[in-house]
């Protein structure tokens, strides 16, 4: 039988949902999601994202605050509890797929922080060479590592504090600054000479990409990353809620506001792109990295005041990151405490195992990007484990017995909808798998060495079949050793 400890938890209502969303937005919101948007049919793709929220984001969203709200334990804990000791393997591989995560996202906000010190002291400025600067920090042997150190010491200082006194109060500081600093961007952006060729861009409706697959295959896609469902934290939070949190409605929210982060820094990026650069498509295409760090950097050395927005566009990143990255951090301690670790203990423990296990990402630019390939795609497995295991559980019963007695929102099909994800799992995990072997059409299997290798098929097969084995052999071995659960106040 499991172990009952007291230990702190949610102060408010308003932190907790503060605390999800941020969880769920992050820098994929800030730099993804606009080039997303504009290149796959602008109002077509905004409406496809909205119809994804429902079939992908919300249902995993209400299946993972209801495996935390019951079980009081974290990912393999709540999986041991919820579906059977002998499927406690399923909650083990989600945790290491989300480690996974982890270990590059720290070094990636480690990225935010250094621009920001970049615009700061004014080497952001007029005549800038954004390419060499780009160049010269993400290829530097060791430069990446002190910003990785730095981000992940201030987010296991945090976690040290505990629920209501780290988590929730820096969550009420930088989510609604987060939101306000992105409102400013946009309403900067929309200023501009030439800003409204970006609005049309972005918003204007291309009814026929609709009928277009790949509009709503990167729709799935930016929901299954942007929001964290299936990724464990909606979870974990939950751990910590009172007996009556409303499960549905927190859900929903969360969802519908990590949208409205991604419009709003559309309405920041795309309007200052068109305004600004030359070739606004090239812009687009450089990816996430390229797109934040080399040519946005370089509008914001041509943009009048532009040393201002710059430095309040990269601290929004880190915000938007640094509070993720918490998420991630308090997940990982969560697992300890469920193994009777105390939280000052378990603090110390997650954020050095982050610190050292982020150094090959922050060493190596190809090893982050190989990371950041195999375990982001693999978080759509994560979300299939949620998904299995709930309508193992029971579908109805969950709705029934979980989410109904305490929710304000009486929309049962919304959780119902769980049921389709398998087949939304298998047409969006066949487009990643398919694409990869088109990268590499004679070696799509191979994935050593990763610098060479780093986008493969290969490379995420072998490295999750890892996964799958080691959780499997040590199914026995963790679930005698996940024992402590949290007991909430009323």
């Amino acid at each position: 039988m499991a172990e009952k400890k007291k230990a702190d938890q949610w102060a408010t209502r308003w932190g907790l949902i503060l605390s999800c969303i941020g969880m769920a937005v992050g820098t994929g919101n800030i730099w993804r999601f606009p080039r997303v948007a504009a290149s796959q049919g602008g109002g077509a793709f905004v409406i496809a994202l909205l119809i994804a929220l429902f079939l992908w984001g919300i249902p995993l969203l209400m299946a993972e605050a209801v495996w935390g709200k019951v079980s009081r334990m974290g990912i393999i804990g709540s999986f041991k509890e919820m579906v059977g000791r002998k499927w406690t393997w399923m909650g083990t591989a989600v945790a290491i797929i989300v480690l996974g995560v982890v270990f590059y996202y720290s070094v990636v906000v480690g990225w935010c922080i250094r621009y920001f010190v970049y615009a700061i002291t004014g080497v952001i400025k007029p005549g800038l060479d954004t390419d060499a600067l780009w160049a010269a920090f993400s290829t530097t042997p060791g430069a990446m590592v002190p910003w990785h150190i730095l981000a992940t010491v201030a987010a296991t200082l945090i976690i040290f504090k505990g629920v209501a006194e780290g988590l929730e109060k820096i969550n009420k500081i930088l989510i609604p600054a987060l939101f306000v600093m992105l409102v400013i961007l946009a309403v900067r952006a929309n200023m501009l000479p030439g800003s409204v060729e970006g609005l049309r861009f972005f918003f204007e409706p291309k009814w026929a990409d609709l009928l277009k697959g790949r509009v709503w295959l990167e729709a799935f896609t930016q929901v299954a990353w942007s929001t964290g469902a299936g990724w464990g934290l909606m979870l974990t939070y939950f751990v910590y809620t009172k007996k009556n949190e409303d499960i549905a409605l927190n859900s929903t929210t969360v969802c519908f506001a990590d949208t409205m982060a991604g419009f709003l820094a559309g309405l920041a990026v795309i309007p200052t792109i068109f305004a600004l650069s030359p070739d606004p498509q090239a812009a687009l295409a450089s990816g996430n990295t390229g797109l934040s760090f080399i040519h946005l950097t370089r509008l914001f050395t041509v943009m009048p005041g532009g040393v201002i927005f710059a430095a309040i566009f990269f601290l929004a990143l880190i915000f938007a990151g640094f509070s993720s990255l918490l998420s991630m951090v308090e997940m990982a301690l969560r697992l300890l405490m469920d193994a009777g670790w105390q939280r000052p203990k378990a603090a110390i423990a997650a954020g050095l195992g982050i610190l050292v296990l982020g150094l090959p990402s922050a060493l190596s630019l190809s090893f982050l990007d190989n990371q950041d390939w195999v375990w982001g795609v693999g978080l759509l497995l994560s979300g299939l484990i949620f998904s299995f295991a709930a309508i193992k559980v029971g579908v109805n019963k969950i709705w029934d017995e979980y989410i109904a007695p305490d929710s304000d929102l009486n929309a049962p099909w919304m959780f119902k909808l769980i049921y389709l994800f398998p087949l939304w799992f298998v047409i969006i995990f066949w487009w990643w798998i398919a694409q990869a072997a088109s990268w590499y059409p004679d070696t799509f299997m191979k994935w050593l060495p990763i610098s060479e290798y780093t986008f493969t098929v290969g490379t995420m097969v072998y490295q999750w079949g890892i996964v799958l084995v080691v959780a499997l052999l040590t199914n026995n071995w963790i679930a005698n050793r996940t024992t402590v659960k949290f007991e909430p106040s009323e």
